[in-house]
């Protein structure tokens, strides 16, 4: 699929955020505009209008008779009948796009939050309770950052993305969750990485932390890192950065309620 030029009444859209320069355009203004606002929400909001005309990353939206296609610098990379499911994919890819190219910042695929000024860091694979243990941790006291990607930079500092934690049903029917109905705070500040933990649920799973060497836990944090092809000498600064005074672990768990207060006791123990 070859991506149709917009006409020229339609404004395109052009921003910077992470220092990555992006460009949405479309063929209808109300095709861009949706995608702006799709953009702005997706990056809460961290986006500045750019003047530059030579966008690092280029996107082309299009509304036919029948699908909404999506165009990645020049190339077919989706369409589908439904409105908001097609903005819901956008959504995913926009940010993706911006943790791939992020200048100074390593996006890793992970919940994040903060405990007596360290952060906790979660590296996960979608669908292996990530974003229920970061909600649990929330409501037990911890500070906010992410559900989605831990933004650290090369101080090894983990920097708030706070975004709605997105949960799913038992059928994996997506819904979002609220800092609110948690009781939960938001971070604001920066905060040095205490501990990496790789965890999945596991029914009758036991905490039996197994701590990893700064070379192995560098090794295990690698899968999860979003712009390790493109910046392999970037990422492996800021790995190293947070594996030389973090402990990085593994364990599996049981459930995230009784699970969070055990882990949150370790870190007390150990970290704080």
């Amino acid at each position: 699929m070859t991506a149709v030029h917009s006409q020229s009444k339609v404004r395109p859209f052009t921003f910077e955020s992470f220092g990555v320069v992006i460009k949405i355009d479309g063929n209808t203004q109300e095709m861009v505009d949706e995608g702006e606002r799709t953009a702005r929400s997706s990056l809460l909001n961290l986006v500045q209008p750019s003047v530059n005309t030579d966008a690092d990353q280029s996107f082309v939206i299009e509304r036919n008779k029948t699908n909404y296609v999506l165009y990645h610098n020049g190339e077919g990379i989706g369409s589908c009948r439904g409105r908001k499911k097609f903005f819901r994919f956008f959504d995913s890819i926009v940010r993706i796009t911006v943790g791939e190219h992020a200048v100074d910042r390593v996006f890793i695929h992970a919940g994040a939050v903060g405990w007596k000024g360290k952060a906790i860091v979660l590296p996960a694979e979608s669908f292996k309770g990530k974003s229920t243990l970061t909600a649990e941790l929330v409501r037990q006291g911890a500070e906010y950052y992410s559900d989605d990607f831990a933004i650290i930079d090369k101080d090894g500092l983990l920097h708030p993305f706070p975004r709605t934690i997105s949960m799913r049903t038992e059928e994996y029917r997506p819904y979002d969750l609220s800092l609110e109905s948690l009781g939960g705070v938001a971070a604001t500040e920066p905060l040095p990485v205490g501990m990496v933990l790789f965890t999945e649920y596991e029914p009758g799973g036991n905490w039996k932390p197994v701590i990893l060497s700064h070379g192995i836990g560098v090794l295990e944090m690698i899968p999860f890192v979003l712009p390790f092809r493109r910046d392999p000498e970037l990422s492996l600064r800021v790995l190293n950065s947070v594996a030389s005074r973090a402990i990085i672990a593994s364990s599996p768990r049981g459930a995230a309620k009784e699970f969070a207060q055990l882990l949150l006791d370790f870190v007390d123990k150990n970290v704080i």
